[in-house]
């Protein structure tokens, strides 16, 4: 089974208050993915919410959505926040270790089914689908990597932990390939997602 857990926070901390753009941004990337989703039945899509369960204008997306109060926990950077949000989707879904999931962040906006159709065809066969670039820099490093977009086994997922020394980006491409073999690897060269990053609301397609 393929899971998509897209990561969301409405009452951001960190970066741009612009509630209107977010809550466009989020509705727009969404309802992309759940039309390039379909109806096929292999993958199950899920929003995660970390300000607490309350009516929300997600509730009127066609998908499966989880509350939860982590965002009121202050980390070093808000990657500690989404993986404690995804861990839980883990568990209330009872998703399996050897499952994949695709995390996508739910102000990114899917181009194509590129990245889908990569992970669909290939799920029987790797451990994880990374695209290993600096969002800043844009370009490729061995130990950087595009969290806003990835697809791993969910049993990598459930042993991770951030230790807060370096970036969110670089930890976890640090952890993909220490304990990920090379050859249960895709290394993807075009996500082709459209990032619109929270400190600036900058577009980037990578």
């Amino acid at each position: 089974m393929i899971y998509i857990i897209i990561t969301t926070s409405i009452n951001n901390k960190v970066g741009v208050q612009n509630e209107i753009h977010r809550r466009q941004r989020y509705i727009e990337s969404i309802e992309k993915i759940l039309e390039l989703v379909g109806t096929d039945l292999s993958i199950k899509t899920i929003v995660v919410e970390n300000n607490g369960l309350r009516p929300t204008y997600l509730d009127n997306l066609n998908c499966s959505i989880l509350y939860t109060d982590n965002n009121k926990i202050n980390y070093h950077n808000k990657g500690g926040n989404e993986l404690l949000d995804i861990k839980r989707v883990i568990t209330h879904y009872n998703i399996q270790d050897n499952d994949i999931i695709i995390k996508l962040t739910g102000r990114y906006k899917l181009l194509s089914s590129r990245f889908l159709d990569l992970v669909k065809n290939n799920a029987s066969n790797y451990d994880a689908f990374v695209k290993f670039y600096n969002v800043c820099t844009q370009k490729y490093e061995f130990d950087d990597c595009v969290l806003g977009l990835f697809a791993v086994k969910c049993k990598y997922l459930k042993d991770f932990n951030y230790k807060f020394t370096r970036s969110p980006e670089c930890e976890f491409a640090e952890y993909i390939r220490v304990n990920i073999n090379k050859d249960a690897l895709i290394e993807v060269r075009d996500l082709d997602l459209e990032c619109c990053f929270a400190d600036n609301l900058r577009i980037l397609k990578v």
